[in-house]
C-alpha cells in the first residue's frame, strides 16, 4: 500500500493520512511526538517538516502545540510529552552511557548474543528518570534462554549499583531498582525473515540502535524487505558499533560449548526455567494495579509472538 511513495512530491489528504496511521502507532505507545519526529518516522518514507506542518494544519483531526502533535482526543499526551521531551535532554547522556556499558557486558559475557540493539524511551526520544533502559537481542538459534538468563544476571549489577540513589523512581524488585530491560530476544532463524510483518513489528525495528552487531542487524533489515513498505528511512543507513565485546575465560568458555551441543541443549532448557520463575515472579510484583496490568497486557500484545515463553 505504501510502496512507491515519493515523500517529497504528494498530495495533501494522502500526506495527512501517513501522518494519522503514524500517530496511532506513536499513541499506542503513550506519547505525542514533535512536529520534526513525526516528519522523520513518518510512514512510508521521511518528509520536510515544514512541508508536513503546512499540511496538517488544515486538518481538524489532528492537534499541534508548542511543536508537538497529537490526534484529536489524545491531546493528554501533549503535555506529558513535552516533559518527557524535557527530561530526555537532561538525563540522556548519562542513560546513553549506561546502555553501552551493558551492551558490551552483554556481548562480552554471552558470545551468542549478535545484536544488542538500544530500544524503548532512550531510543525514541522520550526518556525519564522513572524508565528503565530498554534492549531488543538477536541471538544464535537454540540459545535463547540462555542469553536471556545472562542478561538478567549482568542487570542485577546495574541494579545493586543504584541501590541506594536518592529520589529514584524506578520500580523495584526485592528492593532493587530495575535499571535495564531486555524486551525481546530473537533468534537468529526467526528474523530470515519474521513471521509478524505489520506495522508495529515496523515500527519496532525503525526505534532499535544497534549498539553491538550493527551488521548483523542491517542483515535482518535486508532478509525483511517487507519492512520498505512501512518505513523505507530503515534502510541506507551506516551503522557503526558504539562498544566492542572484551575477549574473557567466560566467553571462551562459553563458545566452546558450541562443540558439545547437548550440553548446551541442556543449558537452555535449564535457563529456561529460570527465567520462567523470575519472570513469573517480577509479573506478579507488578501486576497488583490495574493500570500495571493493562500495560503488560498491551506489552504482550505487541511483541507477539517474540516476547519471552510466547513460544
Amino acid at each position: 500500500m505504501l510502496e512507491g511513495l515519493n515523500p517529497d512530491a504528494i498530495e495533501k489528504p494522502e500526506l495527512v493520512g501517513r501522518a494519522e496511521d503514524t500517530l496511532r502507532l506513536m499513541h499506542d505507545w503513550g506519547y505525542a511526538p514533535t512536529l520534526p519526529m513525526l516528519a522523520s518516522d513518518l510512514l512510508g518514507g521521511s518528509v520536510n517538516a515544514s512541508t508536513l506542518d503546512q499540511s496538517l494544519r488544515s486538518d481538524g483531526r489532528i492537534r499541534l502545540k508548542d511543536g508537538f502533535v497529537c490526534l484529536q482526543g489524545h491531546e493528554d499526551l501533549l503535555d506529558k510529552s513535552m516533559q518527557r521531551v524535557r527530561s530526555h535532554r537532561v538525563l540522556n547522556g548519562h542513560a546513553r552511557i549506561l546502555a553501552e556499558e551493558f551492551a558490551q557486558d552483554v556481548a562480552t559475557m554471552c558470545p551468542y548474543v549478535e545484536c544488542v540493539a538500544l530500544s524503548g524511551s532512550v531510543a525514541s526520544g522520550g526518556y525519564d528518570s522513572r524508565d528503565d533502559i530498554d534492549f531488543d537481542l538477536v541471538v544464535r538459534p537454540g540459545t535463547k534462554y540462555l542469553c536471556y538468563f545472562l542478561t538478567i544476571l549482568i542487570s542485577l549489577k546495574y541494579s545493586w549499583r543504584y541501590r541506594k540513589v536518592n529520589g529514584a523512581t524506578l520500580r523495584k524488585i526485592a528492593g532493587l531498582p530495575k535499571v535495564t530491560c531486555v524486551n525481546v530476544v530473537w533468534t537468529q532463524d526467526q528474523t530470515k525473515p519474521f513471521v509478524r510483518q505489520d506495522a508495529a513489528m515496523a515500527f519496532e525495528l525503525l526505534h532499535c540502535q544497534p549498539l553491538v552487531g550493527g551488521n548483523v542487524f542491517s542483515q535482518v533489515l535486508e532478509d525483511n524487505r517487507w519492512l520498505e513498505r512501512y518505513f523505507p528511512q530503515l534502510f541506507g543507513r551506516t551503522l557503526v558499533d558504539a562498544v566492542e565485546p572484551r575477549n574473557t575465560r567466560l566467553s571462551r568458555l562459553l563458545v566452546s560449548l558450541e562443540r558439545r551441543p547437548r550440553l548446551l541443549r541442556l543449558l537452555e532448557r535449564i535457563s529456561r526455567t529460570a527465567t520462567w520463575l523470575l519472570y513469573a515472579f517480577a509479573q506478579a510484583t507488578w501486576g497488583r494495579e490495574p493500570a500495571t496490568r493493562a500495560r503488560m497486557a498491551f506489552l504482550k500484545r505487541v511483541k507477539y509472538p517474540y516476547e519471552v515463553f510466547q513460544d
